[in-house]
């Protein structure tokens, strides 16, 4: 296939990226380079505004996904980083029904579900608690509006992703923070009680889901990504001190609007695309201390 990835540069786009082209698939790779990722850029790539893309950008292009977005919760909150990622997203959807390309698959979020209990379904209501989610959540609705109006070979499918963590993600998400406090054998810093579950995902895991889906004729209008599973914050980070050695657990201010529990309903997903075997926990936290010592002025060894 052709493809064209925008955020290739971001966590989760690079990693796709090198796994598409690894699988023979050709791939270009577009970013603005606004939102940096410790991750090497790919090879090849157009730093780019996406809002620069025309429709002509599109052709000979089979499917677009697109990755691209500030996905900060907390900056949502500023004026601005929520009226750039709608404005992106619906250039991108404008950009696709224009264009000859065939097939968009786009990045939402689990935070469109808000505070539910329970696995989450692709059928479970919006109820957004940020910016953010809120401009995820409109993004969804704008491809329902344009579905409509496609050609009748075109596609958009919306990919609802969850916590993704590896090697090579920014040091502000909560993996690599844990870890890197780890490191120094300071305190993990746990935002309230650390009661708050999280589905997270190792990153190939999420690159394997990803690819199943470009490899489908199917693109699904909306589709969980994630394990299926949750662990507490409190419980992933005693994880980081039991694998690492090192470390104690402080508690610190809870985050404004703090969404108590995110675990995907998986069952659409297996479904459709088949099921995915997932790397335990201190399998995953493993291979990703084993990244991040290369930061480390005195790196620690993986305990298993």
């Amino acid at each position: 296939m052709d493809l064209l990835i925008t955020g290739a540069a971001g966590f989760i786009g690079s990693a796709l990226t090198q796994a598409l082209r690894a699988a023979g698939h050709a791939v270009t790779a577009l970013d603005d380079l606004s939102v940096t990722s410790p991750r090497p850029q790919p090879e090849h790539l157009q730093v780019r505004d996406v809002r620069s893309l025309t429709s002509e950008d599109l052709d000979g292009i089979d499917t677009v996904i697109h990755l691209a977005a500030d996905k900060s919760v907390p900056r949502s909150f500023d004026i601005g980083g929520f009226e750039h990622n709608i404005t992106v997203d619906r250039h991108m959807i404008h950009t696709f029904a224009a264009s000859r390309a065939r097939r968009l698959l786009m990045a939402s979020s689990c935070e469109v579900y808000g505070q539910q209990n329970g696995p989450l379904s692709e059928i479970s209501p919006h109820a957004p608690r940020s910016p953010y989610a809120t401009g995820k959540a409109a993004t969804e609705h704008l491809a329902a509006i344009y579905r409509p109006l496609l050609r009748t070979e075109q596609q958009i499918g919306i990919v609802r992703l969850f916590n993704t963590f590896g090697p090579d993600e920014a040091p502000d998400a909560v993996v690599p923070a844990f870890l890197d406090a780890a490191a120094q054998n300071q305190p993990l810093s746990v935002e309230g009680d650390g009661g708050q579950a999280r589905d997270l995902t190792h990153i190939d895991d999420a690159v394997t889901m990803l690819s199943r889906i470009l490899n489908s004729p199917q693109l699904l209008s909306v589709v969980n990504c994630g394990s299926g599973r949750s662990v507490t914050i409190r419980a992933l980070a005693e994880a980081v001190i039991r694998v690492t050695g090192r470390g104690t657990i402080t508690h610190t201010t809870p985050r404004t609007n703090e969404i108590r529990s995110f675990t995907a309903d998986m069952r659409l997903f297996t479904t459709v695309y088949g099921p995915v075997s997932f790397r335990p926990l201190d399998q995953s936290l493993a291979t990703t201390i084993r990244d991040r010592s290369r930061v480390w002025t005195k790196p620690i060894g993986a305990r298993l």
